[in-house]
């Protein structure tokens, strides 16, 4: 019988992108079908910074041992849900798979309307979401062992430290730092309304904020 599967992989930067090419690799075998692997990128890629170029460097050499292919493709001011459907579309995906609120811009947009933007856009594309706490058990392979820190917010911006961080004391969680980097980046790993979220860390601030403030009193 022949297989007609196709899955296809959305990766933005940050640690669990590894983690999703390696799932999608992990379904990819089991179904004996190609892998696709597309990140969308707010920039051209000329423009990207070397933190940045360093994850696209990774996944690449990640497709090539997996025997993926790997997409990269810029907005240029479209939605992201379009270019990964037209992508899938293109590429006669049966299978997507994305991240639930882990990496910096899957965080942004998979907290509005993105999902049932996309689940609108793939027509009868099986979308898979992986949650993050399914990765918690691999963070060992890329970040440093966790340890305790407060949260303190500083007007409209959460920083992690200790008392030495101007601000107001909102949470405690646990940090793992990204290894390799020598700035304050990585997972916080927190409980908000009796469920331990993941939340982004760019030098020492959190990247979508969101989470926490819809959990403080008004």
């Amino acid at each position: 019988m022949e297989n007609n599967e196709k899955i296809m992989v959305c990766v933005y930067y940050g640690p669990n992108g590894e983690r999703l090419i390696r799932r999608g690799g992990e379904l990819a075998r089991y179904l004996q079908c190609p892998l696709f692997v597309v990140s969308v990128i707010p920039v051209q890629p000329d423009k990207l910074n070397q933190e940045q170029e360093n994850y696209m460097a990774l996944w690449r050499a990640k497709c090539e041992e997996l025997g993926a292919t790997f997409i990269m493709k810029s907005s240029e001011n479209r939605k992201a849900s379009e270019i990964i459907a037209e992508t899938a579309r293109n590429h006669h995906i049966t299978q997507l798979i994305i991240g639930q609120p882990a990496q910096t811009r899957w965080q942004e947009i998979i907290h509005g309307s993105f999902v049932n933007e996309l689940l609108n856009r793939i027509g009868e594309i099986d979308l898979h979401i992986v949650a993050v706490q399914r990765m918690d058990e691999e963070l060992a392979d890329t970040h440093e062992r966790g340890v305790r820190v407060t949260v303190r917010r500083n007007g409209d911006q959460y920083h992690i430290g200790n008392s030495e961080v101007e601000g107001e004391q909102v949470a405690e969680g646990i940090f793992f730092k990204e290894m390799n980097t020598d700035f304050d980046t990585g997972l916080l790993k927190v409980k908000i309304a009796d469920k331990l979220k993941y939340l982004n860390v760019s030098r020492g601030q959190i990247v979508d904020p969101s989470p926490l403030q819809s959990n403080e009193s008004p």
